[in-house]
């Protein structure tokens, strides 16, 4: 819940999910069907839009996911893929009902809304170390991701749910209670523009996308992995950015980013990453690092 004297943001819901493993194709497969309901009460918040800053609004959704993963030690992953497919939907309520134009987008959300994850482990080189610990190894994971957002209705505006907020460590912030996918981009701060030319130095944006596409590649290599602790030092290259409608909707224009990280995964903790980006679309004229790095951290989960 979000309060002050004058306005107030309050949201209540409930999500309930089945799932399944498959034996078909092979054992790796998993199928997951979710029911979501989120109820948001607002009173002088304009955090949706200016047209709708009081009321009630009713997000409801199921969702059907289809994941293959065959990684190997989640902790730090040596070899294996993993994929991941999924759809999420909302009854097309505009296109049912009976009071036309007037229908109220924010009141009752519609949207459909389609991901697509994969990543890759390949361990490069023989192991080093001796003992216990000739286990050290070289791994390079890569991975693209995807998602898109559609409507039912061309005359109404995307949902103000469920999009995809791109940029900064993947942390969430205030609007993560709208449901956006939080996809990081180090290097880069939260960015609203599909132009990589424009790359304001900002915390947060006042819309997200309705697509993002991200392309990654990492080289790994662990520095301590007995069962008490891991630790493993990392070096990136990641390229991503979002549009809001499949007519901007370019794959090859993207912002791009280089830089390097360690990650340590201690069981009182969990995990605990520490990041250092250059954002390479983001230098100045005159060329200075300072203008184009970002120092980021992430806590409890490795971010999309």
């Amino acid at each position: 819940k979000a309060r002050s004297d004058t306005n107030y943001l309050s949201t209540s819901g409930i999500s309930v999910a089945f799932g399944k493993q498959l034996k078909w194709p092979d054992d790796y497969f998993n199928f997951v069907f979710t029911f979501n309901f989120t109820r948001y009460k607002l009173s002088n918040y304009p955090i949706f839009s200016s047209d709708f800053t009081s009321g009630v609004s009713n997000n409801v959704s199921i969702k059907l996911a289809i994941q293959r993963s065959s990684v190997f030690n989640p902790i730090f992953p040596t070899s294996g893929s993993n994929f991941m497919g999924s759809v999420q939907l909302t009854p097309p309520y505009s296109l049912v009902s009976t009071t036309g134009a007037s229908y109220n987008a924010y009141k009752r959300p519609e949207y459909h809304k389609w991901r697509f994850n994969a990543e890759w482990y390949v361990p490069i080189g023989k192991p080093l170390g001796s003992g216990t610990e000739k286990n050290k190894q070289f791994v390079l994971k890569l991975a693209a991701k995807y998602g898109f957002m559609g409507r039912y209705n061309k005359d109404l505006p995307y949902s103000p749910f469920e999009r995809f907020q791109v940029g900064d460590a993947g942390l969430t912030n205030n609007f993560g209670l709208l449901g956006y996918d939080i996809v990081a981009h180090r290097g880069y701060p939260v960015y609203q523009n599909s132009d990589p030319t424009i790359n304001p130095d900002q915390q947060s944006a006042s819309q997200f996308f309705t697509i993002f596409n991200k392309y990654q590649l990492e080289a790994r290599f662990p520095l301590v992995t007995n069962p008490s602790s891991t630790i493993y030092g990392l070096a990136f290259y990641e390229a991503a950015n979002g549009w809001y409608s499949f007519k901007e909707w370019n794959p090859f224009r993207l912002r791009r980013a280089v830089g390097v990280g360690v990650r340590f995964f201690l069981p009182m903790f969990g995990l605990l990453g520490f990041d250092y980006g250059i954002g390479l679309d983001r230098f100045t004229p005159n060329g200075r690092m300072r203008d184009a790095s970002r120092f980021t951290f992430m806590l409890g989960y490795e971010p999309e």
